[in-house]
């Protein structure tokens, strides 16, 4: 599945309730090392900058949720159907529909009108592709 660049990434409900939660406990956790301080006058740095690391992992986490995922080169590739007439043997490509299986019947042909079937159905290769626009 290809994503147009205009549309949203769907984030799971979980990982942002999570991120959330961290992002607020870090803050309750910080509020409590500022009131031992004004109390004590002990400063607890070690909370400090754990809440502190918590806050920015949090907000780390956040901004990676929106970029685009790392293709790995799984790319799906193309897949396509012939369709071949009986009688004229007229042939046709197209992309390929959820449904089609081979020697299927499809639509009358436009040249004779006799009966079409799928002939053939296959993945187009993109390094192939590649390789052959290169001179």
């Amino acid at each position: 599945m290809e994503s147009n660049p205009g549309t949203l990434r769907r984030i799971p409900f979980f990982l942002i309730a999570i991120i959330l939660a961290l992002i607020a406990l870090s803050f309750i956790t910080m509020l409590q090392v500022f009131k031992t301080y004004r109390e004590t006058g002990y400063a607890d740095f070690l909370a400090l900058s754990l809440c502190l690391s918590a806050i920015a992992f949090s907000v780390y986490m956040a901004f990676q949720m929106r970029r685009e995922p790392l293709k790995l080169g799984f790319e799906q590739s193309k897949v396509s159907t012939v369709i071949r007439c009986s009688q004229c043997n007229y042939e046709i490509t197209r992309e390929f529909k959820e449904g089609d299986y081979i020697l299927k019947e499809v639509e009358p042909c436009p040249k004779c009108k006799g009966s079409t079937f799928i002939y053939m159905i296959f993945r187009e290769s993109e390094k192939k592709e590649k390789e052959l626009k290169i001179p």
